[in-house]
């Protein structure tokens, strides 16, 4: 099914009630690339937070793992993007 172009069809597709199992992989295959860190670390899109529950992911373990290897690749974006602890409202250490 097409969606269009770039991050934001893969996120909605999160939001689907079995998002494709092949998204996981693909977004960990997108987060080894600077750009696609930079996409998924824009606040403005709160990637990080629809990722996080799918770490939980029963489901499908391919897709929790890429999930995973996603936000773990995103561990590498040094430089303009800071992740911020919803709690404190700061920068996370």
């Amino acid at each position: 099914r097409e969606r269009g172009t770039g991050l934001d069809p893969l996120l909605q597709a999160l939001g689907e009630p079995q998002p494709p199992p092949q998204l996981g992989p693909l977004l960990c295959n997108l987060s080894q690339l600077p750009e696609g860190r930079r996409g998924l670390l824009d606040r403005s899109r709160c990637s990080v937070q629809r990722l996080l529950p799918f770490t939980q992911y029963r489901d499908s373990v391919i897709h929790r793992r890429g999930i995973v290897g996603a936000l773990r690749n995103c561990c590498f974006q040094y430089g303009e993007s800071h992740v911020t602890s919803p709690a404190a409202g700061k920068p996370a250490a």
